[in-house]
């Protein structure tokens, strides 16, 4: 068995535990509110993406430092009110952002075992699995509806779409709540038939633990992250 294949039956590519995501998403979290200048800020951008591009979500890397420069374009434009300090507001949050979809390359299972460890409330635990459950269902699920809609001919043209706003949040709102409910439905089932409400402690049949591939992850992104900081301080 490969290198590679040993690491996804692990947890993510990397095989990572999950509280290592979550302490590089701290890191650079803190990073980017402590921040200022927009250097410090890209730069964190390019750690964050190429720390969930080595989680295996490449294609989601790119697209995040798409939706960056995007903010970032935004936020240069002479807007008056709060609208400016909105965008800005957004730009420093894309780093954090693209570190936690890092979490996305994990199972749940390894998510909700790493964190009962911690001694993580249950509510907690279950409402954070079931935040990344949804996440990934509901693109598909839009993109399903949006299909539909196109086969019944009820928008022949995309500027249909924009001519009657309130006929396209009706064509698309409805139905996504019907798939949502019948969603929740299904995963609070799976959730009872998995001991999701067990007493004891959790296990995973994936790999949660800290070994010392979790400690370089952890300290690379720390160290760069402070050194990060220091810059726009020094300057």
């Amino acid at each position: 068995m490969s290198g590679a294949a040993k690491a996804d039956i692990r947890t993510g590519v990397l095989g990572l535990d999950p509280r290592t995501h979550l302490a590089s998403f701290l890191a650079v979290g803190i990073s980017a509110m402590l921040v200022t200048g927009l250097l410090e800020t890209v730069l964190l951008q390019v750690v964050s993406a190429v720390y969930l591009a080595g989680n295996g979500r490449q294609r989601l890397a790119i697209k995040a430092c798409a939706s960056f420069a995007v903010v970032c374009g935004l936020s240069f434009l002479p807007l008056s009110g709060l609208y400016g300090v909105l965008f800005v507001s957004v730009l420093h949050m894309v780093p954090p952002f693209t570190v936690g979809c890092a979490f996305f390359s994990l199972s749940p299972s390894a998510i909700m075992c790493a964190l009962d460890r911690w001694r993580f409330p249950q509510g907690v635990i279950v409402g954070i699995c079931m935040v990344f459950r949804f996440a990934s269902v509901l693109s598909f699920e839009i993109r399903s509806i949006v299909r539909g809609i196109r086969m019944r001919g009820i928008f022949p043209r995309a500027l249909d779409a924009i001519r009657h706003p309130a006929l396209t949040y009706e064509c698309v709102y409805t139905p996504l709540v019907m798939r949502s409910l019948r969603l929740s439905s299904e995963l609070a089932a799976s959730a009872e038939l998995r001991g999701i409400e067990i007493g004891r402690g959790r296990t995973s049949v994936y790999h949660v633990g800290f070994s010392a591939r979790d400690a370089v992850c952890a300290l690379v992104v720390t160290a760069a992250s402070a050194a990060i900081y220091a810059m726009g301080v020094i300057a």
